[in-house]
């Protein structure tokens, strides 16, 4: 038998199978039915302003945007790093959010709007990092002013603190919560409360986040102490005043260098630490 008569002619089904799938799947380039998936089904491009201390940028961004994309941008004009950056806005609370899965849509941003930007640059950190070791390393010699030279005893019951208590609280001090932690108030100006100071004034402490200050206003004076010389807070509950503490705040390495706050509502403390020190 020849070859030619034993050859089976198969046909050609190539074309016609891969059309076939081409139909059934909608991947071919020819097809216009089904055009390819965007990254998101909605780009809004906005700008938003970030003030930080005297400066001011203006950042592109998109409103689906991941809080942590906003904040890498930021770290590039700023040299703040993320994760103690602070962004401060009517609508941005102090609630922990996840940088990953926030958008910047879920914190009600619109275009042009201004942020306020609270953090050390990194040369700052790096110069803080000494002092902290250092305050870290005389952990000892700052418990002394609460531990006496033998038995630890509480701050209310220390006579300097003790002389300021007797006063009682002021009149209209803000009522104090034990065993909860509330935020911050969302207003930039931060917290307002009536407490008494170490003189045993009346005093209001306010956060400057667009200065990145604290401020102790008396009737008399106003104090200014930049977070970022802020190397500690301690608290303490007040015995015998539930939802009230003593609250100091740490600029140097000593006892003398705190500056001491009384009657703070109870529950503020915690994001008082965190709004300082990134606690």
């Amino acid at each position: 038998m020849s070859d030619e008569s034993t050859t089976a002619v198969v046909p050609d089904i190539s074309n016609t199978h891969k059309n076939s799938i081409t139909n059934e799947t909608g991947d071919s380039s020819e097809s216009t039915d089904q055009p390819p998936l965007k990254k998101s089904a909605s780009n809004v491009p906005i700008t938003l302003n970030i003030r930080y201390k005297t400066q001011k940028f203006s950042i592109e961004c998109d409103l689906y945007d991941t809080l942590g994309h906003l904040k890498d941008k930021i770290d590039k004009l700023t040299d703040v790093e993320p994760q103690v950056q602070k962004l401060v806005n009517k609508s941005i609370t102090s609630v922990k959010r996840d940088d990953t899965t926030t958008i910047l849509k879920d914190l009600n941003l619109t275009d042009g709007q201004t942020l306020l930007l609270v953090g050390a640059t990194r040369s700052e950190v790096s110069t803080t990092s000494g002092i902290q070791s250092t305050a870290s390393s005389n952990k000892d010699s700052t418990d002394d002013y609460a531990s006496g030279t033998t038995k630890k005893e509480p701050l209310c019951k220390q006579t300097k603190h003790e002389k300021v208590l007797k006063n009682g609280k002021p009149e209209n001090v803000q009522v104090g919560i034990r065993n909860l932690n509330e935020e911050l108030p969302s207003s930039i100006e931060g917290l307002y409360m009536s407490m008494l100071n170490q003189s045993g004034k009346k005093a209001r402490l306010t956060f400057k986040l667009e200065l990145d200050e604290l401020w102790i206003n008396t009737a008399e004076t106003t104090k200014k102490i930049p977070m970022t010389q802020i190397r500690n807070v301690v608290d303490e509950p007040i015995e015998g005043h539930d939802g009230y503490s003593i609250v100091g705040f740490q600029t140097g390495t000593t006892e003398n260098s705190i500056i001491w706050i009384y009657w703070c509502p109870s529950q503020y403390v915690k994001s008082i630490r965190r709004q300082i020190l990134s606690d």
